[in-house]
């Protein structure tokens, strides 16, 4: 971790009056686990802050936040929000567009911008940039930025590190597992963590809709490029239909891997205005981030996404063209 940045980091937060934590747009197990981490040390130096994000916390990972701490951004209250924050810290985030309604906001706040990320694209708006692409994931990034700036973890921090870690992994089977992950995954066992509980928590609390809806989408699945190349789609009739119009459904792609062959997975989802959520995975050195980026979208190398332009039948066909592209 550059030294440099985090003696910046360091002067900027003894500088801060009260300062914002946020993360992307449907926010995920990383961006809420690396906030839920770093505010518990920010408060424990006596530090006033707030994480706000621009969406609410994902029913699987309120364990997270007990106490309901972590507020969502309303057009009501939250420009004010963020305009009494001098020091705003976006993490696993340094798209501004995936700040959704609280772009501008952001954008006009006027206060010391720092961005924690992981990721390969970094916007030229963020004062300050601590980024590490070798990282595994924010968390991995938030642990040793909290080491580095003398703090130390309690157990309800090193479960949030832990799940930033296990989700942003796919439970340390992705590219970007080292030995550095290990080590630290095995730093926060040793804090306390059961390892089980945030698996259970995770993995094993989706209503019954979501099975249903899991078994629709499987059963019609699609394979092309010789079998190389996997997808699915849902509509929005069948996810009504199993009564699961709120269900997470990125991970549901991540089961075509099960089939000899498979390099690359998508999937479509249709969302109520019309627009098509796109959900795309890969293994090995199978870029698809450079696909989520062509839409607007983010992620990483094996695992990104992006909302595009419907209809359904018109997003499929294109997006599903510039995935094979990538097998060529």
């Amino acid at each position: 971790m550059n030294r440099d940045v985090v003696e910046r980091v360091r002067q900027e937060l003894d500088r801060s009056r009260r300062t914002l934590l946020t993360t992307h747009q449907n926010p995920d197990g990383d961006g809420l686990g690396s906030e839920v981490a770093l505010s518990a040390y920010l408060k424990g130096i006596g530090k006033n802050t707030l994480i706000l994000n621009p969406d609410e916390v994902p029913e699987r990972y309120r364990f997270l936040d007990p106490a309901g701490e972590i507020r969502f951004f309303d057009d009501a209250s939250g420009p004010a929000l963020v305009r009494g924050c001098d020091l705003i810290i976006t993490l696993d985030n340094s798209s501004l567009h995936r700040l959704g309604k609280m772009e501008q906001s952001v954008r006009d706040s006027g206060g010391v911008t720092l961005c924690v990320d992981h990721h390969s694209t970094t916007d030229a708006f963020w004062g300050i940039n601590l980024i590490d692409e070798s990282a595994c994931a924010t968390g991995e990034m938030v642990h040793d930025l909290i080491k580095a700036l003398g703090g130390t973890l309690d157990t309800a921090s090193a479960v949030a590190l832990y799940t930033a870690m296990v989700t942003d992994t796919g439970n340390f089977r992705f590219s970007k597992t080292s030995p550095r992950s290990h080590r630290i995954a095995a730093e926060l066992l040793a804090k306390g963590v059961d390892p089980s509980r945030v698996y259970e928590q995770v993995y094993e609390q989706q209503p019954e809709g979501f099975v249903r809806l899991m078994g629709v989408a499987l059963s019609a699945f699609r394979l092309e490029a010789g079998g190389r190349l996997g997808w699915i789609s849902l509509t929005r009739r069948q996810m009504i239909e199993c009564s699961a119009e709120q269900a997470d459904t990125s991970e549901i792609v991540n089961h075509l891997f099960a089939i000899r062959g498979v390099r690359v997975c998508v999937l479509f989802k249709e969302l109520p205005d019309g627009m098509v959520k796109v959900s795309l995975r890969s293994k090995g050195s199978i870029d698809v981030h450079r696909v989520a980026t062509t839409y607007g979208g983010g992620g990483h190398q094996n695992a990104s996404g992006a909302v595009v332009e419907g209809p359904l039948e018109a997003a499929v066909p294109r997006v599903v063209a510039d995935a094979r592209a990538l097998l060529s």
